[in-house]
């Protein structure tokens, strides 16, 4: 009897407990249950936006492939536009990049036109994309890939030092790559003097280039208005023989007349 007499007393403290603690539970209850709800509500929304985004890196990636496979540079700037900060538009953005230097390299063994230097300009839009894409904190192969040719780029321009220090850059950042070797040399062979020496030599090859076709047309220009400066000198002679030849006939003769005889 005693025992079941204790049983019986500790149920009934446990119950006020109960009650006790639920008292003061009460006020909160309508906040935990609005925190509960609402990381509920971040949970959905998170595995939805990481659900769309795996669908948008998918359908980054086909169209990028596709665009590789066709060659259609406006394949690449529509991955750009409409998947930015994707890798898909990452590689996209150093797919053209890479075909923009490897043209302008091309074209600067052409012949220069002065008033449009296409090598120059198409130099320096690669570089510009190489810029974007190591902006956006690209990692592996990708950083690796823009350095370099960002470093390529500045090197055609013709300026060695931020060259130099992007191949420096490749060597260190990326040691186990298979482009390290050839950054470490050409960082070497950058900073010596007749490097430096042949640049300077090539940049006034292209101009010199150039020179032959201007000296040409100035001296069409010259003979032209030679001629015509000739041509106007002959006319004028010409107009002066003849109005002197009317002042002539118009001039009275100078012996007079015989009268006739009365």
């Amino acid at each position: 009897m005693k025992s079941e007499r204790r049983h019986e007393l500790r149920e009934n403290d446990l119950a006020d407990s109960v009650e006790q603690l639920s008292e003061r539970l009460r006020p909160y209850v309508t906040p935990i249950l609005s925190v509960a709800i609402g990381v509920l509500v971040l949970v959905l929304v998170g595995l939805f936006v990481s659900s769309r985004w795996e669908a948008t890196r998918s359908e980054s990636w086909d169209t990028c492939l596709s665009a590789l496979v066709t060659g259609d540079q406006e394949g690449f700037r529509e991955v750009i536009i409409r998947y930015p900060g994707t890798p898909a538009a990452q590689w996209s953005e150093l797919i053209l990049a890479d075909r923009n230097l490897s043209e302008a390299t091309d074209l600067l063994f052409t012949k220069l036109n002065p008033e449009n230097d296409v090598a120059r300009e198409r130099l320096e839009t690669a570089a510009a994309a190489y810029v974007d894409v190591l902006s956006q904190r690209p990692t592996g192969m990708v950083a690796e890939r823009a350095t370099m040719g960002l470093a390529k780029a500045r090197e055609s321009l013709g300026d060695l030092d931020q060259a130099r220090r992007g191949y420096e850059a490749v060597a260190d950042e990326f040691p186990a790559s298979p482009m390290a070797n050839l950054a470490a040399e050409h960082a070497e062979d950058l900073a010596q003097d007749k490097t430096r020496e042949f640049y300077n030599w090539f940049a006034k090859q292209r101009l010199a280039n150039a020179a032959p076709e201007e000296t040409s047309a100035s001296k069409e220009d010259t003979s032209s208005d030679a001629g015509q400066q000739q041509v106007e000198p002959e006319k004028e002679k010409g107009s002066t023989n003849k109005k002197s030849t009317q002042e002539k006939d118009a001039k009275p003769s100078s012996a007079p007349e015989s009268l006739p005889e009365e």
